[in-house]
């Protein structure tokens, strides 16, 4: 009885051995097949680079070494058995309409010979499937030209069995020693299995016996309930490891995901951002910090700053803010990058704190920007402040100046009185343009000024803006011309901007002319523009100057332009004036020769056809 029972139970064991060898059985087969599918793929890459090479080399050979002739062998069925590839189904050399003029081709096989096109030389090299003429069997002609002196004399075609998976009497060796590891594996694992399942299956056996035992059996039952305890006390466990586990998991990702969106937000900012732990050890730095500090975030990350791959001297700059003992001794400071005084970095230090303990202290926080801009404009503003304050203090000067001459002096010569006052109109007629100016500079860069286009008859506003060049005084010993076909269009601009821009180009044209100089302004139409311009004959402006004469405030490094005065506002207003009516604004200028200042303005057809 006990030897039935245990074949019985035995049973199971010996069909779960036979589905383990079985499973190895066809893990041996699908291994085997991988490996000949692998194989099946390199023969052909090989195939391909193999065909490739005899082409070359047989395109090599001129047309009459591949040709046969009378009392000699074929030489291209010498060359292709020297070869010496079994798979080699046929070769053929051909004229260039493809007609054979040698052929070699293997037993059984009649093939079908695409046409080459020997009008496309991109085509002459090259590898492509034919019909055999065999069913089950394809092969891969390999062409190529036989040329002579560059003219296309024939083609070379050599085609070979293309390989295929299949089953091979010489791949049995190969097969054997690749599924016969995996044959001897799998009893040896059904055995080590075995061996070790079977103190279980005795427990299992025992367990039984005594769960099957006499009503009297109290002790057998009492152990097979304390066990049932014990295993619902185990598996309750498990569970609730496994839930605390998934707590922890969670909080993890929850953690991360928070850390990712901080990262993200503070990668995107502006401004270069580093975070310093409270050992001073950089543990962040976004991408922008590198061109502020010349040095790659990576190479900052994990070090202290005395560390940092950077210039010493931004070091010592940066040491009162980066204390990691003390925390940062001053909230901010600058310097300069690469020793370029032309250039700042602002650098600003926080400490950050534990959000529940603001007295423990977590790290610095660090924010660099660069404020070259800033630095720039409060120069400029200086420069602006000073430069307004000394054109109009010469003025006010002479103003004063001669105030007073007439006030003290009532009995002055009259040719001394006129002069006194022409010389107070004229300054402040100086300091009042320099106002306008100003003014009107700040109204353009504000935006507040709105074009008021209309309908300007530019002959008669032009000869008014000479009028008034030619009565205030700094006209003397200057021809004055104004050229302006009578047939001229009007055009619609703003009037009183445009008067601004040319009585600033006048203004120019006068002060810096010869004594016996000349002044033309004059206005001309094209099919698609109205041009005007202002020429003059004076000392003209240098070649490395014209690119700066637009700027605000610029001043000629000429010394007699610069004894003539000016304050370098009248070109800057002017090129606004015409940009706001979209127009262009160019300069021509020879030293000593004079200027002429050219100003195009779009006809309102073509603004309508541009917008």
């Amino acid at each position: 009885m006990t030897t039935s029972v245990n074949a019985a139970r035995s049973s199971p064991a010996d069909r779960a051995g036979l589905l383990i060898l079985l499973a190895g059985l066809v893990a041996a087969l699908l291994v085997a097949f991988l490996a000949v599918r692998h194989q099946t793929e390199q023969r052909a890459t090989e195939l391909v680079e193999q065909g490739t090479r005899l082409v070359k080399a047989l395109t090599a050979i001129p047309k009459d070494g591949l040709t046969p002739a009378a009392g000699r062998p074929n030489p291209l069925a010498a060359v292709l058995r020297a070869h010496g590839n079994a798979d080699l189904a046929y070769g053929l050399v051909t004229d260039p309409q493809g007609r054979p003029l040698s052929e070699v081709t293997a037993p059984g096989l009649t093939p079908t010979l695409l046409p080459l096109a020997a009008d496309k030389p991109a085509e002459w090299f090259g590898h492509r499937p034919v019909d055999s003429g065999v069913a089950g069997l394809q092969l891969v002609e390999f062409h190529g030209p036989l040329l002579q002196d560059g003219r296309l004399e024939g083609f070379v075609r050599v085609a070979f069995r293309e390989p295929s998976i299949g089953f091979d009497s010489r791949q049995i060796p190969f097969l054997a020693g690749l599924a016969l590891p995996v044959l001897l594996l799998v009893p040896l694992f059904f055995f080590m299995l075995r061996s070790q399942l079977r103190p279980l299956q005795d427990v299992s056996r025992r367990f039984e016996i005594l769960a099957t035992g006499s009503a009297g059996d109290v002790a057998a039952r009492d152990v097979v309930s304390r066990f049932g305890r014990f295993l619902d006390a185990t598996e309750n466990r498990i569970l609730e490891l496994e839930a605390t586990r998934s707590d922890a998991e969670t909080s993890i990702k929850l953690l991360g995901y928070k850390r990712e969106k901080v990262e993200s937000a503070l990668e995107t900012l502006p401004e270069g951002i580093m975070v310093l732990d409270e050992g001073g050890v950089v543990v962040f730095a976004n991408p922008k910090v590198g061109p502020l500090l010349s040095a790659a975030p990576a190479d900052l990350i994990n070090k202290r700053p005395a560390e940092w791959p950077i210039d010493p001297a931004i070091t010592r700059a940066l040491a009162p803010l980066l204390n990691a003992e003390s925390g940062p001794s001053t909230h901010n400071t600058d310097f300069h990058p690469d020793n370029d005084q032309g250039r700042r970095v602002s650098v600003w230090a926080l400490p950050l704190f534990a959000p529940r303990d603001t007295t423990r202290r977590l790290g610095i926080l660090v924010v660099l920007r660069e404020t070259t801009d800033q630095m720039l404009a409060g120069r400029a503003r200086d420069e602006f402040i000073a430069h307004v304050a000394h054109e109009l203090k010469t003025p006010l000067s002479n103003i004063s100046l001669y105030g007073e001459l007439l006030r003290d002096e009532p009995d002055l010569a009259a040719d001394t009185r006129i002069e006194a006052i022409n010389t107070v109109c004229d300054e402040a007629q100086r300091a009042a343009g320099l106002i306008a100016n100003l003014l009107n500079i700040s109204r353009i860069e504000a935006g507040s000024i709105v074009i008021d286009r209309q309908r300007v008859r530019l002959g008669e506003l032009l000869s008014d803006c000479m009028d008034h060049l030619s009565h205030s005084g700094s006209t003397h010993a200057l021809r004055l011309r104004v050229d302006v076909p009578p047939e001229l269009p009007p055009i619609e601009l703003d009037k009183d901007l445009l008067r601004i821009a040319i009585n600033n180009l006048l203004t120019n044209a006068a002060k810096y002319n010869r004594a016996d100089g000349e002044i033309i302004l004059a206005a001309e139409e094209t099919d698609d523009h109205i041009v005007i311009s202002v020429q003059d004959s004076g000392i003209g402006i240098a070649a490395d100057e014209l690119p700066h004469i637009f700027e605000k405030f610029y001043r000629s490094a000429d010394r007699e332009a610069v004894s003539r005065g000016g304050h370098g506002l009248g070109l800057y207003l002017a090129r606004q004036i015409v940009e706001l009516h979209q127009g262009q604004i160019e300069v021509a200028s020879q030293p000593g020769q004079g200027t002429r200042f050219t100003l195009s303005f779009r006809k309102p057809h073509v603004l309508l056809r541009a917008a």
